[in-house]
């Protein structure tokens, strides 16, 4: 093997000036005893003059730019709006889940949906409506806040058809996703009751 030199490090002597002191280098010899040898060698004259294996470094973070698309269904325009919906695509951060599909489609349409003609039951007023949904066996289970208050035209056949629709329809944009029930804070019979239906068997 070659010569590893190692390097100076500088030490104080009695009056405090700087002196400058060599640690030895030390010269490989052939065979794997020697090598050995050496190499212990090496690391004990490193640690004697200072040196100190260099930290891992962490790298800074990285803020997330991953991005998706979702649908959220509104009424188009022109269209029968009882239970015609048409899909609107929106780009989001993150994952596409469940409450996020909902609480887009709660916050109705944006002024350029708006314009483009979609129409909604659902808007500001509904915008913080949902309180949890949880999916278990392919179905959804969501509760809401109670929302009769404002949206006091869903009891009408024509209302809670297009509530249905564009409920049904944003959930089934989930792979997994084959049903929904919905509820007032886990009561499902005040909600279909409010439709002036049955809940789902």
């Amino acid at each position: 093997m070659g010569r590893s030199a190692v390097g100076t490090a500088p030490a104080a002597d009695h009056d405090g000036a700087m002196r400058r002191t060599h640690c030895p280098a030390w010269r490989g010899a052939a065979g794997g005893a020697l090598l050995l040898v050496g190499l212990l060698a090496a690391e004990s004259l490193v640690a004697g003059c200072g040196g100190s294996p260099a930290p891992a470094s962490t790298p800074p973070p990285v803020a997330s730019t991953d991005a998706a698309e979702l649908r959220v269904f509104f009424v188009p325009g022109g269209a029968d709006p009882c239970g015609t919906v048409s899909p609107v695509i929106r780009r989001v951060a993150g994952p596409v889940t469940a409450e996020l599909v909902l609480r887009e489609l709660l916050a109705g349409p944006t002024a350029d949906e708006a314009a483009a003609g979609f129409a909604s039951i659902f808007g500001p007023a509904t915008a913080d409506g949902l309180l949890d949904v949880a999916v278990a066996d392919g179905i959804a289970s969501v509760s809401f806040r109670d929302l009769r208050r404002v949206i006091p035209n869903a009891s009408s056949s024509c209302g809670s058809a297009a509530l249905l629709g564009a409920l049904d329809a944003t959930l089934a944009q989930l792979p997994g996703i084959r049903g929904a029930r919905y509820s007032f804070g886990g009561d499902e019979a005040a909600f279909y009751e409010w439709l002036q239906m049955s809940p789902p068997d």
